[in-house]
């Protein structure tokens, strides 16, 4: 196996209900991905952050919700393309658990429970790397 995850934690969890709020649960996220290395023992931290964003400002969420979970993973340093893979695999196995945390968390609450929406980090990779070629250029 090119990449394994030896642990992930949760440093950041904010859910916050708002029992008077008529309005809809929460259904755009911003998501952002960070990646950084320890060089000394070859151990990859990704870092995937994701806030709940209203569509109109005007409206309150039956939830507020700001997570952050970081997951320490191992690579084998012969696979061509490492940043892509932690950027696609990496982050996907940390968002696949932040939904399930979520899930758990937001169940115990007044309104039912919320659910991450699919997302590509595939996608999200694709326009970052575009945006750095981009500036790259300039």
């Amino acid at each position: 196996m090119p990449l394994s995850l030896d642990e992930y934690f949760f440093p950041i969890v904010q859910v916050v209900a708002d029992p008077t709020s008529e309005d809809t649960p929460p259904e755009k996220f911003k998501i952002d991905v960070n990646i950084s290395v320890n060089e000394e023992t070859n151990v990859y931290q990704v870092a995937v952050e994701i806030h709940s964003t209203p569509d109109d400002d005007q409206k309150k969420q039956q939830y507020s919700i700001h997570l952050v979970v970081i997951g320490l993973f191992k690579v084998d340093q012969a696979f061509p393309d490492i940043g892509k893979l932690l950027y696609t695999t990496g982050s996907s196995i940390l968002y696949s658990a932040a939904r399930e945390f979520l899930i758990t968390v937001t169940s115990r609450g007044p309104w039912p429970a919320v659910k991450l929406p699919t997302f590509s980090f595939l996608e999200k990779y694709k326009e970052e790397m575009k945006t750095v070629d981009e500036n790259n250029k300039t």
